[in-house]
C-alpha cells in the first residue's frame, strides 16, 4: 500500500537526522504546521517543492516514477484487451 505524502515526508525527515523544530524553520512553518504537514495525503505543490529542497529529496520524481509505472501497466492491460477482442472475434468467426 501507498504511504501518505506527510508520512514520507516524516521518514525523508528522520532519515536526514533533521530535528522538527529545524525543518519547520527551514520551510517557514510552526512546529504545529510541521507537524499537520506529516499526516497529509496531499500537499500543496510549492510547499512540497521547498521541502524537497529542505531534504535534499525529489519527493516530485519519487511520484512521476510511481505515476509512470502505474501508466505502463494501464497501457499493458489495454493492449491485452484489444488482443482478446481480437482472439474473440477470430474464435466467433469459426464457429
Amino acid at each position: 500500500m501507498e504511504q501518505l505524502i506527510g508520512a514520507q515526508i516524516r521518514n525523508v525527515l528522520e532519515k536526514r537526522g533533521m530535528t522538527v523544530t529545524e525543518f519547520a524553520k527551514r520551510i517557514n512553518k510552526s512546529r504545529e504546521n510541521a507537524y499537520s504537514i506529516f499526516s497529509r495525503k496531499t500537499i500543496d505543490t510549492g510547499l512540497l517543492k521547498l521541502i524537497s529542497e529542505v531534504l535534499s529529496h525529489d519527493f516530485f520524481k519519487q511520484f512521476s516514477t510511481e505515476y509512470m509505472t502505474l501508466l505502463t501497466t494501464y497501457e499493458h492491460t489495454l493492449k491485452e484487451i484489444e488482443m482478446l477482442r481480437d482472439y474473440n472475434q477470430l474464435l466467433r468467426k469459426e464457429q
